[in-house]
């Protein structure tokens, strides 16, 4: 898998044209291999990954129904989420039936 448009810092996670992988699947397997590529202090690997795919999941249903496609087409794993922002996730991610 090309993992060559996502950039990994220590505070979050950029993939850009994130909107291309659509399947929960290859969104597990994308972020496990930037995993397995980055160092372990990276973002990437200090969250948990399901967390990461339900993010992904919401900014792909955005993204999908035309809200703010120019924000929604990449999306920003960031390390530190507030809870309102992992529960809301959590219950858009849920609406996502393009697996």
């Amino acid at each position: 898998m090309q993992i060559d448009n996502a950039i990994t810092t220590p505070t979050g996670t950029h993939i850009e044209d994130s909107c291309l992988v659509t399947s929960k699947e290859d969104m597990r397997a994308y972020l496990q291999e930037l995993r397995d590529t980055s160092s372990p202090e990276m973002a990437v690997n200090q969250r948990d990954l399901e967390s990461q795919v339900r993010e992904w999941r919401s900014h792909n249903l955005f993204y999908k129904f035309h809200v703010f496609r120019s924000r929604t087409k990449d999306v920003d794993l960031e390390l530190k989420q507030t809870w309102y922002r992992e529960l809301f996730c959590r219950v858009v991610s849920f609406f996502y039936f393009w697996d």
